[in-house]
């Protein structure tokens, strides 16, 4: 089978980031290791038609290196991406839709629709789950509970299972994703094609109704 990225969004609040880094939140975390901060560039591409969007692939260059991440299940708050970080095998996803399209030294013939930079911060807590906090240069904050699992239901049940245990950190209230935000942001930038990070909008049915 292949192993999935298991992802939760979450909101939080700037000024509780300072216990989870102590780990002095009531009740603390059974174990919490900082792994540091990072900063990074994206760029989004696809045709201006958003066809690899549409059929729920994102193609992005982080810094220098591209990346492919493809949904398999949920939604933009609560997904299971399969990630494909060889240039090749990005390539052969982009042509099975996109036909005849050229290789990672022209963009793989798609054009960058957006771009932003992100600072994360990482822990691991509880020896199995990853938190990531960012905070973009266009001003918005998310955060991410993330495993990576075979079984995308049975990890995501796990996953809400550790959120409700430290409700003090992880707040109720809905979170947004960075490209949905940069899309409210930048409305110029939509291309037309407002459905395309529409969060409501689910792929498959198990992660989307959990």
């Amino acid at each position: 089978m292949v192993l999935l990225e298991v992802e939760q969004k979450f909101c939080f609040s700037p000024s509780l980031v300072r216990l989870l880094h102590l780990n002095k939140g009531n009740p603390p975390f059974s174990s919490l290791r900082y792994l540091g901060t990072n900063r990074f560039h994206d760029a989004y591409f696809d045709r201006t038609s958003h066809t690899l969007a549409h059929n729920s692939i994102w193609i992005r260059r982080r810094d220098a290196r591209w990346e492919a991440k493809r949904r398999t299940e949920g939604d933009f708050i609560r997904s299971a991406f399969e990630e494909i970080n060889s240039p090749g095998r990005i390539h052969d996803l982009i042509c099975r839709y996109l036909p005849g399209s050229p290789n990672a030294q022209e963009n793989f013939g798609l054009d960058m629709y957006c771009q932003f930079r992100t600072t994360r911060e990482t822990y691991l807590a509880d020896r199995k789950f990853s938190i990531m906090l960012d905070k973009t240069d266009f001003g918005h904050s998310v955060g991410e509970v993330e495993v990576e699992a075979e079984d995308a239901v049975e990890a995501l049940r796990e996953i809400n299972a550790f959120m409700d245990k430290y409700p003090w950190f992880f707040q109720k209230e809905r979170p947004k994703s960075k490209l949905t935000a940069y899309f409210e942001r930048f409305p110029l930038h939509k291309h037309s094609c407002n459905e395309v990070h529409d969060e409501t909008k689910t792929c498959g049915s198990a992660l989307g109704k959990a």
